[in-house]
């Protein structure tokens, strides 16, 4: 049985639309939003100190954008404004509370602008995924563990050569940022 070329293209635009659909959606772990100005005064911890991110042995080529992603967060945080320091593990001792960050890069994917370009959402999906640790420094009891995801939409990042892929790491810095400030206020 032979279809005919209307009935072939009616299957193309139903296979391409499933493709497209599929693609469009950008994925984010939710984490609580919480208002800086909720936070004023209600800190339990008054120093955020980040040790150095860390990769898996399959994600270790994503060293730059890993990097990206630390510098993110760290600017995030110091933005709101809020905490005496945010700064790099340094082996200092404080006298103030602190809340160490651990994260490590567990899974991760960013399609290059020239292939995005040319191949466009056939390209797939990029994505990040990471494991962070909030650990309280006097103590080292772990205060929260969460595993952060973040994948713009293939569609999206057709649309904008690249420019979604290429702002992943720090929009995952934004992502640990916001679980930060979500964890940090008295109980």
């Amino acid at each position: 049985m032979r279809l005919s070329s209307g009935v072939r293209f009616s299957v193309f635009q139903v296979v391409l639309m499933y493709v497209l659909v599929l693609s469009a959606c950008a994925v984010k772990t939710e984490v609580k939003e919480t208002s800086v100005s909720d936070l004023r005064g209600n800190l339990k911890y008054e120093n955020i100190i980040f040790k150095e991110f860390c990769t898996t042995s399959n994600t270790a080529t994503y060293n730059s954008q890993l990097t990206q992603c630390q510098a993110s967060a760290m600017s995030y945080l110091q933005a709101k404004d809020l905490f005496k320091r945010v700064e790099m593990d340094s082996g200092s001792s404080y006298e103030e509370p602190c809340l160490l960050v651990e994260v490590t890069l567990t899974g991760c994917k960013i399609v290059s602008t020239k292939r995005r370009v040319f191949t466009g959402v056939f390209s797939g999906r990029s994505y990040m995924t990471m494991e962070v640790k909030l650990i309280d420094s006097s103590n080292d009891v772990l205060i929260a563990e969460k595993h952060l995801k973040g994948a713009p939409s293939a569609m999206g990042s057709a649309w904008s050569f690249g420019k979604s892929d290429r702002a992943l790491p720090e929009k995952m810095g934004a992502l640990i940022g916001d679980f930060i400030l979500s964890n940090v206020a008295e109980q």
